[in-house]
């Protein structure tokens, strides 16, 4: 639709106090016209979403926020010719948009939610790069009942008695019925709150290529929340990482964290349950490529910050 095409425009080119009244004209369009589709340039593509999706709104407000992802694509490619992605959690397609950039990238979206799968198909279908997926990934294959909860161009599938029956399946066996991706080097995870149970699912993959992984560290009520993220963590140790980079939830990169000790990490993710910070996103990769991409990535947020600020950033990190 144009008009909500326009009206997201004008959000976004607004200020504080004009962009106030054209999130609530937003609002008032979402609900009379049942979240109309928009385009909008993300990552220099054009994309569609729904108009209530927050990602052009973030983008917009948080300079670094999903930003990484352009610069991990390029890294991969320097290391492996070329890029071979399984993303869980596709949403409308924003981060396949991120690393696309060449014939030879290919990508195996998965999304289970029925709007953004139906997104994706819109900005992806006809992609030959890309082969879509519409199912749930978890730690084991079967068929269970899901409800959906949708906010703001995010969703949780979280197991219920009543909802939508919905196909289970691990990373694991979806490879074995899609082997071109068996050697995929790039394992990128958002599934809210899922993602220690997709790790899970995707441990023989894992463990034969130890690819590049970005997955998402978040709570969503889950009470064994900790245990889980040990688990996870201790779980790449054994099979061959040694280490993980740690970025807040604007992109901010705040540090390398040893698999090998681990307390200072569990003293980060105190912080994050008891303060209003919302998740980490944790990038493993084997140690040798580590030690190259983190130099690139200091020297990444050196060039982004002010005279002051860039001479002491750079004393600290000659200093790492």
């Amino acid at each position: 639709m144009k008009t909500a095409t326009l009206l997201y425009k004008r959000i976004l080119a607004s200020h504080k106090q004009s962009g106030k009244l054209w999130n609530l004209c937003r609002k008032i369009f979402i609900k009379l016209f049942h979240d109309p589709s928009c385009t909008l340039n993300i990552h220099e593509k054009h994309l569609q979403l729904p108009l209530s999706h927050q990602l052009p709104i973030n983008l917009k407000c948080h300079p670094f926020y999903d930003r990484l992802l352009d610069r991990l694509s390029d890294f991969i490619r320097t290391k492996y010719s070329h890029l071979k992605c399984i993303d869980v959690g596709a949403n409308i397609g924003d981060s396949i948009a991120a690393c696309l950039k060449h014939d030879t990238d290919i990508f195996l979206a998965i999304e289970p939610h029925p709007t953004f799968n139906k997104y994706l198909h819109k900005n992806f279908g006809k992609c030959s790069n890309v082969k879509i997926m519409d199912v749930v990934c978890s730690s084991s294959s079967k068929t269970e009942t899901y409800q959906i909860d949708e906010k703001s161009g995010t969703a949780s599938v979280i197991s219920s008695r009543s909802g939508r029956v919905m196909q289970t399946k691990t990373i694991d066996k979806i490879i074995e019925e899609n082997i071109e991706f068996s050697d995929a080097n790039f394992l990128k995870i958002d599934t809210d709150g899922h993602d220690f149970r997709v790790i899970a699912g995707a441990k023989k993959f894992i463990t034969e290529n130890l690819p590049v992984i970005l997955f998402e560290c978040d709570f969503f009520g889950n009470n064994t929340y900790i245990e889980n993220c040990m688990e996870t963590l201790n779980f790449f140790k054994e099979v061959g990482y040694s280490s993980f980079l740690i970025y807040d939830n604007f992109g901010y990169l705040m540090g390398k964290q040893s698999l090998e000790h681990l307390l200072n990490f569990k003293h980060l993710l105190f912080y994050q349950l008891t303060s209003k910070f919302y998740y980490f996103d944790l990038l493993l990769m084997k140690e040798e490529e580590m030690r190259i991409f983190i130099e690139l990535e200091h020297s990444y947020f050196i060039s982004k910050m002010s005279n002051k600020a860039l001479q002491r950033a750079a004393k600290v990190s000659a200093e790492l």
